[in-house]
């Protein structure tokens, strides 16, 4: 065998090589899916270009592998745009929550200093909240104004002392705090 057929056989080798552990590699930083995608089209290219010399099953591979890396890459992008809307909503409405359970502390912290009495909405502030911007009196809450009734509780039972703080989630459902 001549020395440049050999230095040439070589090079295709290794192409075909670097085209195989791109696309492993592609297959394991998936998750990471730019350098998923990246490291995979390498290896497909790669891949590509030593096909027709030696070293034919590890191009073959490289070009597998790397699809596969792509492949799994594209998906995880995918699954994310799909999630992501649904965790940010979950988020804001538990930043709701526990925006009410701020409010319902004030309450009693506004108890504690005037001997029991319950405050009005005015008495409460809404400056200090994630997601809560305003309280009524009364009305229908929304997802950013709380409703703080006085006289009666959550469940419906109606006492002097009684009160809750309902606002509204995402979902349509509403979330109520009080005594």
């Amino acid at each position: 065998m001549s020395e440049p057929h050999k230095s040439e056989q070589t090079a295709s080798q290794g192409l075909a090589i670097t085209s195989l552990v791109l696309g492993i590699l592609a297959i394991v930083t998936c998750l990471v899916w730019y350098i998923g995608i990246v490291l995979g089209a390498l290896a497909i290219i790669f891949g590509a270009v030593s096909l027709k010399k030696p070293g034919r099953g590890k191009a073959i591979a490289g070009i597998v592998t790397g699809c596969i890396g792509v492949v799994l890459s594209l998906l995880i992008v995918w699954v994310v745009s799909a999630a992501l809307p649904s965790l940010q909503q979950s988020q804001r409405d538990t930043a709701r929550k526990n925006d009410v359970s701020v409010l319902t502390s004030d309450v009693l912290s506004f108890q504690t200093e005037n001997r029991g009495q319950l405050p009005s909405a005015n008495d409460l502030t809404a400056s200090n909240l994630a997601q809560i911007s305003s309280i009524a009196n009364s009305g229908k809450p929304t997802t950013d104004m709380a409703v703080f009734k006085t006289g009666t509780n959550c469940n419906g039972s109606s006492s002097a002392r009684n009160y809750a703080i309902t606002i509204l989630l995402e979902n349509g459902s509403t979330y109520c705090q009080g005594s």
